[in-house]
């Protein structure tokens, strides 16, 4: 019966893990706003998938966006040739 229990939480739950993270292709990741940087336009989120902080650039829209959240938040972000993560969106 363990076993059994064991494989329905494995199923249940993976489809969370991919949706916290959405997996590296998807370019989004969910989270809570852990710092925001106002002055060098940057905002750090702990992953929920990961609980390992994220640091994304943005620009003034993003960063007003940013300062309203409460919660979880969305960042649909973009990936620079130098590997800095571009926020280009911020859900809530």
């Amino acid at each position: 019966m363990s076993v059994k229990a064991f494989i329905a939480v494995a199923l249940l739950s993976a489809p969370l893990a991919v949706f916290a993270c959405g997996g590296k292709e998807s370019k989004m990741h969910l989270g809570q706003v852990v710092n925001i940087d106002a002055k060098a336009r940057t905002f750090t989120i702990r992953d929920a998938e990961t609980s390992r902080p994220v640091t994304f650039k943005a620009n003034d829209e993003v960063m007003a966006g940013v300062k309203k959240a409460s919660g979880t938040v969305q960042v649909n972000f973009e990936e620079n040739a130098d590997g800095a993560l571009n926020a280009v969106g911020v859900t809530f």
